[in-house]
Protein backbone atom coordinates (compact mmCIF):
# COMPACT_ATOMS: atom_id res chain seq x y z
CA UNK A 1 0.00 0.00 0.00
CA UNK A 2 1.52 3.31 -1.12
CA UNK A 3 1.53 6.55 0.87
CA UNK A 4 -1.41 7.96 -1.11
CA UNK A 5 -3.60 4.92 -0.32
CA UNK A 6 -2.62 5.06 3.36
CA UNK A 7 -3.56 8.72 3.50
CA UNK A 8 -6.96 8.04 1.91
CA UNK A 9 -7.59 5.20 4.37
CA UNK A 10 -6.66 7.41 7.31
CA UNK A 11 -8.98 10.19 6.12
CA UNK A 12 -11.83 7.69 5.59
CA UNK A 13 -11.41 6.21 9.07
CA UNK A 14 -11.28 9.68 10.57
CA UNK A 15 -14.54 10.65 8.83
CA UNK A 16 -16.21 7.43 10.00
CA UNK A 17 -15.10 8.06 13.60
CA UNK A 18 -16.28 11.67 13.44
CA UNK A 19 -19.72 10.42 12.35
CA UNK A 20 -19.98 7.35 14.61
CA UNK A 21 -18.62 8.81 17.86
CA UNK A 22 -21.44 11.32 18.46
CA UNK A 23 -23.99 8.72 17.36
CA UNK A 24 -22.57 6.20 19.84
CA UNK A 25 -22.57 8.90 22.54
CA UNK A 26 -26.24 9.67 21.88
CA UNK A 27 -27.21 5.99 21.94
CA UNK A 28 -25.39 5.33 25.23
CA UNK A 29 -26.83 8.47 26.82
CA UNK A 30 -30.35 7.52 25.71
CA UNK A 31 -30.06 3.94 26.95
CA UNK A 32 -28.67 4.94 30.35
CA UNK A 33 -31.21 7.74 30.75
CA UNK A 34 -34.21 5.57 29.95
CA UNK A 35 -33.09 2.67 32.12
CA UNK A 36 -35.51 2.87 35.06
CA UNK A 37 -34.25 1.93 38.52
CA UNK A 38 -37.15 0.04 40.07
CA UNK A 39 -36.01 0.34 43.69
CA UNK A 40 -34.96 3.94 44.03
CA UNK A 41 -32.52 5.08 46.68
CA UNK A 42 -34.56 8.28 46.87
CA UNK A 43 -37.77 7.67 48.77
CA UNK A 44 -40.16 10.06 47.03
CA UNK A 45 -39.64 8.70 43.50
CA UNK A 46 -40.04 5.23 45.03
CA UNK A 47 -43.43 6.27 46.46
CA UNK A 48 -44.56 7.65 43.12
CA UNK A 49 -43.51 4.48 41.30
CA UNK A 50 -45.01 1.91 43.63
CA UNK A 51 -48.07 3.26 45.46
CA UNK A 52 -51.31 2.12 43.87
CA UNK A 53 -54.89 3.31 43.34
CA UNK A 54 -56.06 6.78 44.45
CA UNK A 55 -53.44 9.31 45.54
CA UNK A 56 -53.09 13.02 46.19
CA UNK A 57 -49.78 14.05 44.60
CA UNK A 58 -48.32 17.34 45.85
CA UNK A 59 -45.71 18.77 43.52
CA UNK A 60 -43.77 22.04 43.65
CA UNK A 61 -40.52 23.27 45.18
CA UNK A 62 -39.42 23.35 48.80
CA UNK A 63 -42.21 25.69 49.91
CA UNK A 64 -44.52 22.64 49.93
CA UNK A 65 -41.82 20.30 51.14
CA UNK A 66 -41.79 22.09 54.50
CA UNK A 67 -45.30 23.59 54.59
CA UNK A 68 -47.72 20.76 53.76
CA UNK A 69 -48.01 17.72 56.03
CA UNK A 70 -48.93 15.04 53.54
CA UNK A 71 -49.92 12.43 56.14
CA UNK A 72 -52.24 14.91 57.86
CA UNK A 73 -53.94 15.44 54.50
CA UNK A 74 -54.02 11.68 53.94
CA UNK A 75 -55.79 11.02 57.23
CA UNK A 76 -58.30 13.79 56.59
CA UNK A 77 -59.40 12.63 53.14
CA UNK A 78 -58.62 8.88 53.33
CA UNK A 79 -56.44 9.15 50.23
CA UNK A 80 -52.77 8.20 50.05
CA UNK A 81 -50.90 11.51 49.84
CA UNK A 82 -47.41 11.89 48.41
CA UNK A 83 -45.40 15.08 48.75
CA UNK A 84 -43.00 14.97 45.80
CA UNK A 85 -41.90 18.58 46.26
CA UNK A 86 -38.15 19.11 46.28
CA UNK A 87 -36.50 22.15 44.67
CA UNK A 88 -38.06 25.03 42.76
CA UNK A 89 -34.89 25.15 40.68
CA UNK A 90 -36.07 22.02 38.87
CA UNK A 91 -38.31 22.64 35.82
CA UNK A 92 -42.06 22.15 36.02
CA UNK A 93 -42.05 20.30 32.71
CA UNK A 94 -39.88 17.49 34.09
CA UNK A 95 -41.97 17.34 37.25
CA UNK A 96 -45.16 16.93 35.23
CA UNK A 97 -43.64 14.38 32.87
CA UNK A 98 -42.42 12.35 35.85
CA UNK A 99 -45.95 12.31 37.29
CA UNK A 100 -47.40 11.37 33.92
CA UNK A 101 -45.11 8.34 33.70
CA UNK A 102 -46.50 6.88 36.93
CA UNK A 103 -49.98 8.39 37.01
CA UNK A 104 -52.95 6.42 38.33
CA UNK A 105 -56.35 7.23 36.86
CA UNK A 106 -57.86 8.36 40.21
CA UNK A 107 -54.94 10.58 41.20
CA UNK A 108 -55.44 14.20 42.26
CA UNK A 109 -52.49 16.47 41.48
CA UNK A 110 -52.04 19.51 43.73
CA UNK A 111 -49.64 22.25 42.54
CA UNK A 112 -48.74 24.95 45.13
CA UNK A 113 -46.09 26.34 42.78
CA UNK A 114 -43.51 28.95 43.73
CA UNK A 115 -43.88 32.26 41.90
CA UNK A 116 -40.83 31.68 39.73
CA UNK A 117 -42.59 28.85 37.88
CA UNK A 118 -45.02 31.31 36.29
CA UNK A 119 -42.43 33.64 34.76
CA UNK A 120 -39.23 31.58 34.47
CA UNK A 121 -37.66 31.14 31.06
CA UNK A 122 -34.24 29.56 31.48
CA UNK A 123 -33.20 26.22 33.00
CA UNK A 124 -30.41 25.96 35.57
CA UNK A 125 -27.14 24.15 34.87
CA UNK A 126 -27.34 21.91 37.96
CA UNK A 127 -30.46 20.20 36.68
CA UNK A 128 -29.12 19.71 33.15
CA UNK A 129 -25.76 18.42 34.38
CA UNK A 130 -27.22 15.87 36.83
CA UNK A 131 -30.28 14.60 34.97
CA UNK A 132 -28.52 11.40 33.99
CA UNK A 133 -27.24 10.71 37.52
CA UNK A 134 -28.47 12.17 40.83
CA UNK A 135 -31.71 13.38 39.22
CA UNK A 136 -32.21 10.30 37.03
CA UNK A 137 -35.83 9.95 38.13
CA UNK A 138 -36.63 13.13 36.16
CA UNK A 139 -35.37 11.69 32.87
CA UNK A 140 -38.49 12.12 30.71
CA UNK A 141 -39.02 14.14 27.54
CA UNK A 142 -41.88 15.35 25.40
CA UNK A 143 -39.94 14.71 22.19
CA UNK A 144 -36.71 13.27 20.77
CA UNK A 145 -35.62 16.82 20.02
CA UNK A 146 -35.87 17.77 23.71
CA UNK A 147 -33.71 14.78 24.59
CA UNK A 148 -31.11 15.66 21.95
CA UNK A 149 -30.92 19.21 23.31
CA UNK A 150 -30.35 17.80 26.80
CA UNK A 151 -27.60 15.49 25.50
CA UNK A 152 -25.91 18.31 23.60
CA UNK A 153 -25.93 20.55 26.70
CA UNK A 154 -24.35 18.01 29.04
CA UNK A 155 -20.55 18.35 29.44
CA UNK A 156 -18.74 15.07 28.78
CA UNK A 157 -17.24 15.01 32.28
CA UNK A 158 -20.76 15.08 33.75
CA UNK A 159 -21.80 12.34 31.33
CA UNK A 160 -19.13 9.94 32.63
CA UNK A 161 -19.75 10.82 36.31
CA UNK A 162 -23.50 10.33 35.89
CA UNK A 163 -23.12 6.93 34.26
CA UNK A 164 -20.94 5.71 37.14
CA UNK A 165 -23.39 7.12 39.69
CA UNK A 166 -26.46 5.53 38.13
CA UNK A 167 -24.67 2.21 37.67
CA UNK A 168 -23.83 2.12 41.39
CA UNK A 169 -27.46 2.88 42.26
CA UNK A 170 -28.73 0.09 40.02
CA UNK A 171 -26.30 -2.41 41.54
CA UNK A 172 -27.22 -1.51 45.12
CA UNK A 173 -30.95 -1.00 44.69
CA UNK A 174 -32.01 -4.05 46.72
CA UNK A 175 -30.32 -2.49 49.74
CA UNK A 176 -32.87 0.32 49.68
CA UNK A 177 -36.07 -1.76 49.54
CA UNK A 178 -36.37 -2.54 53.24
CA UNK A 179 -35.71 1.06 54.30
CA UNK A 180 -38.25 2.43 51.84
CA UNK A 181 -40.96 0.02 52.97
CA UNK A 182 -40.17 0.82 56.60
CA UNK A 183 -40.66 4.53 55.88
CA UNK A 184 -43.98 3.77 54.20
CA UNK A 185 -45.09 1.75 57.25
CA UNK A 186 -44.16 4.69 59.48
CA UNK A 187 -46.46 6.91 57.40
CA UNK A 188 -43.66 9.00 55.95
CA UNK A 189 -45.06 10.59 52.81
CA UNK A 190 -42.35 12.99 51.67
CA UNK A 191 -42.90 16.02 53.94
CA UNK A 192 -39.86 17.28 55.85
CA UNK A 193 -39.33 19.25 59.05
CA UNK A 194 -37.24 22.41 58.92
CA UNK A 195 -35.81 23.65 62.22
CA UNK A 196 -33.04 25.73 60.66
CA UNK A 197 -32.50 29.38 61.45
CA UNK A 198 -32.69 32.31 59.02
CA UNK A 199 -29.74 32.34 56.64
CA UNK A 200 -27.25 35.10 57.46
CA UNK A 201 -26.68 35.74 53.74
CA UNK A 202 -30.40 36.33 53.21
CA UNK A 203 -30.00 40.09 52.89
CA UNK A 204 -32.61 40.82 50.20
CA UNK A 205 -36.26 41.51 50.91
CA UNK A 206 -38.90 38.81 50.71
CA UNK A 207 -40.43 40.27 47.54
CA UNK A 208 -37.08 40.38 45.75
CA UNK A 209 -36.49 36.76 46.78
CA UNK A 210 -39.84 35.27 45.79
CA UNK A 211 -40.46 37.49 42.74
CA UNK A 212 -36.93 37.16 41.37
CA UNK A 213 -38.15 35.96 37.94
CA UNK A 214 -40.98 38.48 37.76
CA UNK A 215 -38.59 41.34 38.53
CA UNK A 216 -36.23 40.03 35.86
CA UNK A 217 -38.74 38.99 33.17
CA UNK A 218 -41.79 41.09 34.09
CA UNK A 219 -44.99 40.18 35.91
CA UNK A 220 -46.06 38.14 32.90
CA UNK A 221 -46.78 34.47 32.25
CA UNK A 222 -43.84 33.02 30.36
CA UNK A 223 -44.12 30.90 27.23
CA UNK A 224 -42.43 28.16 29.25
CA UNK A 225 -45.33 28.13 31.71
CA UNK A 226 -47.89 28.22 28.91
CA UNK A 227 -46.21 25.22 27.27
CA UNK A 228 -46.45 23.39 30.61
CA UNK A 229 -50.19 24.05 30.71
CA UNK A 230 -50.47 21.91 27.58
CA UNK A 231 -48.92 19.02 29.51
CA UNK A 232 -51.34 19.69 32.38
CA UNK A 233 -54.30 19.55 30.01
CA UNK A 234 -53.02 16.20 28.81
CA UNK A 235 -52.75 15.01 32.42
CA UNK A 236 -56.34 16.12 33.07
CA UNK A 237 -57.55 13.43 30.70
CA UNK A 238 -55.59 10.77 32.58
CA UNK A 239 -56.21 11.75 36.22
CA UNK A 240 -59.13 12.61 38.47
CA UNK A 241 -58.27 16.30 38.80
CA UNK A 242 -55.40 18.81 38.71
CA UNK A 243 -55.62 21.76 41.12
CA UNK A 244 -53.39 24.79 41.51
CA UNK A 245 -53.07 26.65 44.78
CA UNK A 246 -50.72 29.32 46.11
CA UNK A 247 -47.23 28.90 47.57
CA UNK A 248 -46.44 29.29 51.25
CA UNK A 249 -44.31 32.37 51.91
CA UNK A 250 -42.97 33.64 55.22
CA UNK A 251 -41.80 37.12 56.17
CA UNK A 252 -43.35 40.36 57.41
CA UNK A 253 -42.32 42.16 54.22
CA UNK A 254 -43.73 39.53 51.81
CA UNK A 255 -46.30 40.99 49.38
CA UNK A 256 -45.34 44.53 50.41
CA UNK A 257 -47.05 47.68 49.15
CA UNK A 258 -44.20 48.18 46.68
CA UNK A 259 -45.25 45.10 44.65
CA UNK A 260 -48.85 44.71 45.84
CA UNK A 261 -50.47 46.28 42.77
CA UNK A 262 -48.29 44.32 40.35
CA UNK A 263 -48.97 41.12 42.27
CA UNK A 264 -52.74 41.60 42.28
CA UNK A 265 -52.77 42.26 38.53
CA UNK A 266 -50.55 39.22 37.98
CA UNK A 267 -52.89 37.02 40.05
CA UNK A 268 -55.89 38.17 37.99
CA UNK A 269 -53.95 37.43 34.79
CA UNK A 270 -52.95 33.97 36.03
CA UNK A 271 -56.47 33.08 37.18
CA UNK A 272 -57.93 34.12 33.83
CA UNK A 273 -55.35 32.10 31.90
CA UNK A 274 -56.03 29.00 33.99
CA UNK A 275 -59.78 29.51 33.70
CA UNK A 276 -59.51 29.86 29.91
CA UNK A 277 -57.69 26.53 29.89
CA UNK A 278 -60.20 24.92 32.29
CA UNK A 279 -57.63 24.42 35.03
CA UNK A 280 -58.70 24.90 38.66
CA UNK A 281 -56.97 27.20 41.15
CA UNK A 282 -58.21 27.57 44.73
CA UNK A 283 -57.65 30.04 47.57
CA UNK A 284 -55.78 33.34 47.46
CA UNK A 285 -52.08 34.13 47.96
CA UNK A 286 -52.51 36.03 51.21
CA UNK A 287 -54.00 33.05 53.07
CA UNK A 288 -50.68 31.20 52.85
CA UNK A 289 -48.48 34.08 54.05
CA UNK A 290 -46.80 33.78 57.48
CA UNK A 291 -44.96 36.33 59.68
CA UNK A 292 -41.17 36.37 60.11
CA UNK A 293 -41.38 34.56 63.47
CA UNK A 294 -42.45 31.42 61.58
CA UNK A 295 -39.48 31.53 59.17
CA UNK A 296 -36.94 28.70 59.10
CA UNK A 297 -34.06 29.54 56.76
CA UNK A 298 -35.64 31.23 53.71
CA UNK A 299 -38.76 33.14 52.70
CA UNK A 300 -40.24 29.91 51.34
CA UNK A 301 -39.49 27.69 54.38
CA UNK A 302 -41.71 27.67 57.48
CA UNK A 303 -41.12 26.11 60.85
CA UNK A 304 -43.06 22.98 61.94
CA UNK A 305 -45.76 24.88 63.86
CA UNK A 306 -46.57 26.97 60.78
CA UNK A 307 -46.60 23.80 58.66
CA UNK A 308 -49.43 22.44 60.78
CA UNK A 309 -51.37 25.72 60.46
CA UNK A 310 -50.84 25.88 56.70
CA UNK A 311 -51.94 22.26 56.25
CA UNK A 312 -55.10 22.81 58.29
CA UNK A 313 -55.91 25.91 56.26
CA UNK A 314 -55.55 23.96 53.01
CA UNK A 315 -57.71 21.11 54.31
CA UNK A 316 -60.42 23.59 55.35
CA UNK A 317 -60.21 25.35 51.99
CA UNK A 318 -60.71 22.05 50.15
CA UNK A 319 -63.56 20.89 52.42
CA UNK A 320 -65.58 24.07 51.91
CA UNK A 321 -64.87 24.41 48.19
CA UNK A 322 -66.74 22.63 45.34
CA UNK A 323 -63.43 20.88 44.60
CA UNK A 324 -64.12 18.73 47.69
CA UNK A 325 -66.17 16.34 45.52
CA UNK A 326 -62.90 14.97 44.11
CA UNK A 327 -61.54 14.23 47.58
CA UNK A 328 -64.40 12.13 49.01
CA UNK A 329 -63.07 8.67 49.79
CA UNK A 330 -64.19 5.67 51.83
CA UNK A 331 -61.97 4.69 54.77
CA UNK A 332 -62.19 0.97 54.06
CA UNK A 333 -61.17 1.56 50.46
CA UNK A 334 -58.26 3.69 51.69
CA UNK A 335 -57.08 0.85 53.92
CA UNK A 336 -57.26 -1.51 50.95
CA UNK A 337 -55.20 0.96 48.90
CA UNK A 338 -52.52 1.08 51.60
CA UNK A 339 -52.42 -2.71 51.68
CA UNK A 340 -52.20 -2.91 47.89
CA UNK A 341 -49.35 -0.39 47.82
CA UNK A 342 -47.48 -2.28 50.55
CA UNK A 343 -47.87 -5.60 48.73
CA UNK A 344 -46.70 -4.03 45.50
CA UNK A 345 -43.54 -2.84 47.26
CA UNK A 346 -42.94 -6.23 48.89
CA UNK A 347 -43.19 -7.94 45.52
CA UNK A 348 -40.11 -6.00 44.42
CA UNK A 349 -38.14 -8.47 46.56
CA UNK A 350 -37.13 -10.77 43.71
CA UNK A 351 -34.26 -12.60 45.40
CA UNK A 352 -34.93 -16.12 46.66
CA UNK A 353 -33.50 -17.80 49.75
CA UNK A 354 -32.13 -21.30 49.21
CA UNK A 355 -32.69 -24.34 51.39
CA UNK A 356 -30.07 -24.53 54.18
CA UNK A 357 -28.79 -21.06 53.26
CA UNK A 358 -27.81 -18.96 56.26
CA UNK A 359 -29.52 -15.59 55.80
CA UNK A 360 -27.77 -12.87 57.78
CA UNK A 361 -29.45 -10.04 59.68
CA UNK A 362 -28.47 -7.61 56.88
CA UNK A 363 -29.09 -9.80 53.83
CA UNK A 364 -30.81 -8.23 50.80
CA UNK A 365 -32.69 -11.52 50.37
CA UNK A 366 -35.05 -10.53 53.18
CA UNK A 367 -36.93 -7.46 54.33
CA UNK A 368 -36.79 -6.73 58.05
CA UNK A 369 -39.77 -4.79 59.39
CA UNK A 370 -40.00 -3.74 63.03
CA UNK A 371 -36.25 -4.06 63.56
CA UNK A 372 -33.61 -1.53 64.52
CA UNK A 373 -30.68 -0.62 62.24
CA UNK A 374 -28.07 -3.35 61.57
CA UNK A 375 -25.17 -3.30 64.02
CA UNK A 376 -21.82 -5.06 63.69
CA UNK A 377 -23.01 -8.60 64.45
CA UNK A 378 -26.82 -8.44 64.64
CA UNK A 379 -29.92 -6.27 64.57
CA UNK A 380 -32.36 -5.79 67.44
CA UNK A 381 -36.09 -6.29 67.29
CA UNK A 382 -38.11 -3.17 68.12
CA UNK A 383 -41.08 -3.11 70.49
CA UNK A 384 -43.24 -6.19 71.00
CA UNK A 385 -43.22 -7.75 67.55
CA UNK A 386 -41.05 -7.96 64.43
CA UNK A 387 -41.43 -9.41 60.93
CA UNK A 388 -39.19 -10.91 58.25
CA UNK A 389 -40.38 -11.07 54.63
CA UNK A 390 -38.67 -13.53 52.25
CA UNK A 391 -39.07 -15.77 49.21
CA UNK A 392 -38.15 -19.48 49.08
CA UNK A 393 -39.00 -22.66 47.15
CA UNK A 394 -40.78 -24.95 49.69
CA UNK A 395 -40.29 -28.05 47.51
CA UNK A 396 -36.75 -28.42 48.81
CA UNK A 397 -37.58 -28.12 52.51
CA UNK A 398 -38.31 -30.65 55.25
CA UNK A 399 -39.71 -27.96 57.57
CA UNK A 400 -37.18 -26.64 60.09
CA UNK A 401 -36.52 -22.99 60.90
CA UNK A 402 -33.21 -22.30 62.63
CA UNK A 403 -32.44 -19.03 64.41
CA UNK A 404 -29.17 -17.69 65.79
CA UNK A 405 -30.04 -15.01 68.36
CA UNK A 406 -29.26 -13.08 71.52
CA UNK A 407 -31.89 -11.84 73.94
CA UNK A 408 -32.16 -8.85 76.23
CA UNK A 409 -33.03 -10.67 79.42
CA UNK A 410 -35.54 -13.48 79.60
CA UNK A 411 -37.93 -13.53 76.63
CA UNK A 412 -40.92 -15.67 75.71
CA UNK A 413 -40.66 -15.74 71.90
CA UNK A 414 -43.75 -16.71 69.93
CA UNK A 415 -43.30 -17.45 66.25
CA UNK A 416 -45.60 -17.83 63.25
CA UNK A 417 -45.05 -18.33 59.51
CA UNK A 418 -47.71 -16.98 57.16
CA UNK A 419 -50.14 -16.81 60.08
CA UNK A 420 -49.56 -20.42 61.17
CA UNK A 421 -48.53 -20.64 64.85
CA UNK A 422 -45.26 -22.57 65.35
CA UNK A 423 -45.27 -22.31 69.14
CA UNK A 424 -43.12 -20.42 71.61
CA UNK A 425 -39.82 -20.77 73.44
CA UNK A 426 -38.41 -19.13 76.56
CA UNK A 427 -34.88 -17.87 75.89
CA UNK A 428 -32.33 -15.96 77.94
CA UNK A 429 -28.75 -15.21 76.87
CA UNK A 430 -26.36 -14.91 73.94
CA UNK A 431 -25.58 -17.12 70.92
CA UNK A 432 -28.73 -19.17 71.33
CA UNK A 433 -29.65 -21.63 68.58
CA UNK A 434 -33.42 -22.10 68.22
CA UNK A 435 -35.32 -24.62 66.08
CA UNK A 436 -38.98 -24.50 65.10
CA UNK A 437 -40.61 -27.32 63.13
CA UNK A 438 -43.30 -26.54 60.56
CA UNK A 439 -45.18 -28.01 57.62
CA UNK A 440 -43.39 -26.70 54.47
CA UNK A 441 -46.72 -26.61 52.61
CA UNK A 442 -47.61 -23.42 54.54
CA UNK A 443 -44.96 -21.59 52.50
CA UNK A 444 -45.79 -19.79 49.26
CA UNK A 445 -43.66 -20.83 46.32
CA UNK A 446 -43.91 -17.73 44.15
CA UNK A 447 -45.04 -15.18 46.71
CA UNK A 448 -43.75 -13.37 49.76
CA UNK A 449 -43.59 -15.35 53.01
CA UNK A 450 -43.76 -13.84 56.50
CA UNK A 451 -42.06 -14.86 59.73
CA UNK A 452 -43.64 -13.03 62.68
CA UNK A 453 -42.07 -12.80 66.14
CA UNK A 454 -43.90 -11.72 69.30
CA UNK A 455 -41.95 -10.90 72.46
CA UNK A 456 -43.03 -10.92 76.11
CA UNK A 457 -40.47 -8.56 77.62
CA UNK A 458 -39.34 -5.81 75.23
CA UNK A 459 -37.69 -3.09 77.31
CA UNK A 460 -35.07 -0.33 77.28
CA UNK A 461 -31.49 -1.63 77.64
CA UNK A 462 -30.38 1.42 79.63
CA UNK A 463 -31.39 4.98 80.51
CA UNK A 464 -29.75 6.49 77.41
CA UNK A 465 -31.20 4.08 74.84
CA UNK A 466 -34.91 4.76 74.32
CA UNK A 467 -35.55 1.69 72.15
CA UNK A 468 -37.67 -1.22 73.41
CA UNK A 469 -35.55 -4.30 72.61
CA UNK A 470 -36.09 -8.02 73.05
CA UNK A 471 -34.18 -10.20 70.55
CA UNK A 472 -31.03 -9.63 68.49
CA UNK A 473 -31.08 -11.62 65.25
CA UNK A 474 -27.80 -12.87 63.78
CA UNK A 475 -29.16 -15.18 61.10
CA UNK A 476 -31.97 -17.52 60.15
CA UNK A 477 -32.08 -20.63 57.99
CA UNK A 478 -34.76 -22.91 56.55
CA UNK A 479 -34.26 -26.56 55.72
Amino acid sequence: MNKNQKSKKFVLLTIILIILTPLLYIVIYHQVGNNTIEINKFYKPFLLQHTKNSRIIIESGSNSLYALDSYMIEKEFNIQTINLSDAAAYPLKQKLLRIEKYLNKNDIILLPLEWKYYSRIELGDYFKNNLLGKLHYYYNFNSNLDELIQIANTPFINFTKNIKYKYRLSQKQHRYLGKNIEKFDKNERGTRINNKTILSQLTMSCDKYIFVKQIKNGFELSDTFKDNIQIIKRLQTKSKQIIFTWPTVVGDDCYSDKYRLKLDKFVIKLKKYLDDNEVLIIGNPYDSKFPTKDMADTFYHVKPNAKEVRTKKLIKLIKYHPVNKYFKRDKLQYQEDIKLSKNNMLNLLNRTCLAKEKISFKSSKAIFQGWSHPEKEFRWSLNNSSIIYFRIDPNNLIGILKLNINTLGKQNIKLAINGYDLGEKIVNGKNKQLKFNFDPTILNKNKINIIKFDFSNAHKPNAEDKRLLAMALKSFELE
